[in-house]
């Protein structure tokens, strides 16, 4: 049978339904029915009452799960035959079948501490330091509207947690200083906050297990750099940033007629949450493919593995 597992119990409880209603039986009557047919059965009086509210839950949609066994009886008690009983046992399990799905991430618990390469976190930032480089070279040849300049920090937050997340921001913010780009060093902060975010959000609730839910957890991350940028560009940049974000701002204070600070807030929010959705999906589909290769046997740090 076709179709997701929502999809497929949603079709099921859709003909229940409509099986019920040429029965013309109510929730309250096919509870009595199942009630004394557990009687008749040899069930205890007590045990074998049902409340009517159980019965009319079994019909709810959007269920991501069902009771085969009270599914049956809701049937028999709708006076099917033992043929028809079985059918729709077989529809129920049919229904709740797994959806099949990519190959997990390997699980870093499982993975024996001799099959890591020695200081493997401490290379896993240098190459986040590495990708967040390669991410802002290329953005002024993009336009210089977007940063991309964080696929580094989100990809060893999956892998390897906050802490580590945060000191590829961390050595962004001591390579920037080096380079005697203040500028730069003061925005890097970002990356501090967003590995911390990305990282706490992926081992504490597990929101790396799906893309969908990452690029969620993306969505606050690009909230939270937000409220740091943008005072940096407001009180120490004097609201200019000498990017492609300078037009934006200009276009959004003539079209909405607002002041200056609330057109870079309203723009830096709005490109941040597009560059880290982007950012976001591009670090989920690095993460899989690392721990594929087997290369470091990675997951979330008491987190979830990694699901499409």
């Amino acid at each position: 049978m076709g179709g997701t597992n929502a999809t497929r119990i949603d079709a099921l409880i859709t003909d229940l339904r409509a099986l019920r209603a040429a029965k013309s039986v109510s929730y309250r009557d096919l509870a009595a029915r199942i009630t004394d047919r557990r009687i008749a059965d040899g069930k205890n009086p007590a045990a074998a009452r049902v409340p009517h509210t159980t019965i009319s839950d079994a019909f709810r949609l959007g269920r991501r799960r069902l009771n085969a066994a009270l599914i049956a009886e809701i049937v028999a008690a709708l006076d099917e035959d033992p043929t028809a009983v079985d059918a729709w046992r077989a529809r129920v399990a049919a229904a709740t079948a797994v959806d099949a799905v990519p190959d997990p991430i390997p699980d870093l618990a499982s993975t024996p501490t001799a099959r890591r390469p020695p200081g493997w976190v401490f290379l896993l930032i240098l190459a986040g330091v590495l990708l967040n480089a390669t991410g802002k070279f290329v953005n002024p040849l993009l336009g210089d509207v977007f940063f991309f300049d964080m696929i580094g920090t989100a990809v060893v937050a999956i892998l390897a947690g906050p802490w580590a997340a945060a000191g590829v921001g961390a050595l962004f913010i001591l390579v920037e200083l080096l380079k005697g780009q203040l500028v730069a060093a003061l925005f890097s902060v970002t990356m501090v906050t967003a590995g911390l975010v990305w990282g706490f959000g992926t081992t504490r609730f597990g929101m790396a297990s799906t893309l969908t839910r990452f690029l969620g957890l993306s969505a606050i991350v690009a909230a939270t750099t937000s409220l740091i940028a943008v005072p940096i560009t407001v009180l120490y940049l004097g609201g200019a940033t000498d990017r492609g974000l300078d037009a934006l701002r200009d276009t959004v204070m003539t079209i909405g007629s607002v002041d200056s600070d609330l057109a870079i807030g309203i723009v830096n929010l709005t490109i941040s949450v597009v560059d880290k959705l982007a950012v976001g999906a591009a670090a989920y589909a690095i993460a899989r493919v690392v721990g594929s290769t087997g290369s470091v046997g990675v997951r979330p740090a008491h987190g979830p593995r990694l699901e499409a």
